[in-house]
Formats: structure tokens, C-alpha cells, sequence
């Protein structure tokens, strides 16, 4: 059984030495650990951001040590089609960034509460979770006709996504509360930062913390590591939860839309590995003479770098600090949706023959 013992070694010392910063910022600094403020330019910030930028490095590195172990990586290659829809995300994110830029009024009209895009990141995760159902439903069939026991694997699989993205697009939605005017119990009033019947919103930023940092891990981490493990998995019907690199660099502008929480450390270290990723992946792209997928790749990198500066230089100008974060949603919904479809691609005419040769 391959252990990534470099990875979960230094993730290991991450843990630590976020620990360790909590504790000085919580006894020293008076900060809370995951505090909604707007980004500064002092000593302590700067430390911080080169802490993240070292632990970042060293995480991507670790990996990709562990990964030689098993052999040379997958040559990042994309179809042209692919490549098209990725940079359509990015220029679409580069847009918004550049509609802050000039009008910070429609940037956060746009991300209100029952919100054009507020509406869209929830239909994207009921399309995720109309995927994922889909492949759960599926599989039984599969099972049956001798697809061993990936296939049922691969069915509760499929079950637990549906059903943890539609509790997230509900939750987007505050579970249709306005639209049925439905009152907000006094429990919720009491203990919900918005004061809406939802649960995500009873401690902000942690549940915060956790729905980006999880999107990281699933969209952008995991489809790296794939690279390496991909031939190890054949194409049995687990292999096909393992996200491609379309959803890694269609998911990537994510990344970029941070200001109240970029104090958080693991905020920071998502969005710099998202870039050292994409940079190593250009670098791959070049040794093989992949001229459109470096460029991709490398433009990406660039822009979430250049939208990420701009809403820590200019956070002075949002309406909301936290306007950010709602884009940062839209996206994450958008590299959910595109996770679930290729799930579903991958499996909606396995054969059971093949399921039952990887089982």
C-alpha cells in the first residue's frame, strides 16, 4: 500500500505551525482565528503571507516527491475543446475582477442575497448533485450484471456527493426561505450571523473554511496528484471520481477571490498552491512542447495572481468585504458541476465486463 509519507509530513508541520500561529495571534494579538478584516500592509501580515508562501512550496514539493515514487507523472495535455471552455472561466473571472475595478456598486449588487449569482452557484451544485444522483442510480445495474465491488463503492459514492451538494445549494439559498416567505425561527435569530434560516451561517467562518479549503482539496489538489496515481487506478468505476485536469484548471480561478479572510492562514496557502500547481504544470507543458496548454496554464496562474493583488489592494472600495467570497462560490459551484459531469461521462456506459476485471 503506497503512503504519501513526505506529503503527510509536512502536512503535519503546517498543522503545527498554524497551531502555533493561532495561539500568538489569539494571546498576543487579541485576533480571532478566523477574523473577517480587511487585508494589511504590517509586519506581522507580511510574516504571515511569507509563512504560507514557504509551507505552500513545501507541501507542493512533497508531493510531488511521493509522486515519483510511483513513477513520471501524466504528460498535462488537454483537448482543444477543454482548453477553450478553461480560458472562457478565467477571462469570465478576469471580468469580474475588472467590473470591481470600475464599479464596486454592480460588483456587489450582483452577489446580493436572491442575487443573479447567489442563484447560479446554487443551480450549479443541484447540477452537481443531479450527477452525482445520477451515478449512484445507475450503478445497481452495474452490480448486478457482475460489476463487483467497485461498482457499489462507486454507487454510495455517488449517493454521498448528491446528497452533500444539494445540502450546500440549499443552503445557498437559505432553503428557499425568501421565496416562500418563510420567517426566520428565533433560534436562528439568536445564533445565525445573517439572520436567516440556514446552517453555514451559524459560525461563518469556519463553515467558510471548510467548504474552501475542501474545493481546493477536491478540485485543484487532487487532480495534481493524479497525475501520479491516475495509471495506478486503472478504469475501474472508482477511477472515475478521480477529478482531470479540465476541472483543476476550469476550478482554479476560485482561488483568487479573497480580502476579509485572507489573514486566514489556510486561505492564503490554498490560493498559493493553486498557483505553484498551475506553474508546475506549465513547466511540464513546455518540456513537452505543449505550447497551448503552457500558455493556458501560465495565463491562469497569472490572472489569479493579478485578481487575487487587486482585492488586497483595493479592498477599501468594496461594499462588502466579504463580496469577494461570493464569487469565490460561483466558482467553486462551476468546478463542482464540471466534477459531477465528468463523473457521470466517465461511468454512464461502463461495461460491466471492464468493472468486474478492476474490481
Amino acid at each position: 500500500m503506497f503512503i504519501p509519507l513526505h506529503f503527510l509530513r509536512m502536512v503535519v508541520i503546517s498543522i503545527v505551525v498554524m497551531a502555533a500561529m493561532i495561539v500568538y495571534e489569539h494571546t498576543v494579538l487579541g485576533l480571532s482565528y478566523i477574523p473577517e478584516i480587511a487585508p494589511r500592509l504590517v509586519v506581522y501580515d507580511i510574516l504571515r503571507s511569507v509563512v504560507a508562501l514557504l509551507l505552500s512550496v513545501a507541501l507542493v514539493h512533497a508531493l510531488w516527491e511521493d509522486g515519483l515514487r510511483i513513477g513520471s507523472p501524466i504528460v498535462p495535455r488537454l483537448p482543444t475543446s477543454r482548453i477553450l471552455m478553461s480560458l472562457g472561466v478565467t477571462l469570465f473571472a478576469v471580468w469580474c475582477a475588472w467590473l470591481f475595478s470600475r464599479n464596486p456598486q454592480l460588483f456587489n449588487a450582483l452577489s446580493l442575497e436572491d442575487g443573479p449569482f447567489e442563484w447560479l452557484s446554487a443551480l450549479l451544485l443541484f447540477v452537481a448533485a443531479g450527477f452525482f444522483a445520477m451515478v449512484s442510480i445507475s450503478q445497481p445495474a452495474n452490480a448486478r450484471a457482475g460489476g463487483g465491488r467497485q461498482v457499489w463503492l462507486a454507487c454510495l459514492a455517488g449517493a454521498f456527493f448528491a446528497f452533500i451538494f444539494f445540502v450546500v445549494g440549499m443552503e445557498e439559498i437559505s432553503w428557499m426561505q425568501r421565496v416562500f416567505h418563510v420567517a426566520t425561527p428565533e433560534a436562528f435569530i439568536e445564533l445565525n450571523d445573517q439572520k436567516e434560516f440556514n446552517f453555514h451561517n451559524i459560525s461563518t467562518g469556519v463553515s467558510e473554511l471548510v467548504y474552501y479549503c475542501g474545493a481546493f482539496v477536491l478540485l485543484v489538489l487532487l487532480p495534481f496528484a493524479g497525475l501520479f496515481f491516475r495509471r495506478r487506478l486503472g478504469d475501474g468505476p472508482m477511477a472515475a471520481f478521480l477529478p482531470n485536469l479540465f476541472v483543476l484548471v476550469a476550478s482554479a480561478p476560485m482561488a483568487a477571490f479573497n480580502c476579509g479572510r485572507w489573514g486566514v492562514l489556510p486561505i492564503q496557502m490554498s490560493m498559493m498552491m493553486t498557483v505553484i500547481i498551475l506553474l508546475v504544470l506549465a513547466n511540464g507543458a513546455l518540456r513537452n512542447s505543449l505550447w497551448q496548454e503552457f500558455l493556458l496554464f501560465a495565463g491562469v496562474a497569472i490572472s489569479i495572481v493579478a485578481i487575487q493583488e487587486l482585492f488586497l489592494v483595493e479592498p477599501a472600495r468594496l461594499v462588502r468585504l466579504w463580496d469577494p467570497t461570493e464569487y469565490k462560490e460561483l466558482f467553486v459551484a462551476a468546478g463542482l458541476a464540471l466534477y459531477g459531469g465528468q463523473v457521470w461521462w466517465r461511468l454512464r456506459v461502463a461495461r460491466p465486463a471492464a468493472i468486474a476485471a478492476h474490481a
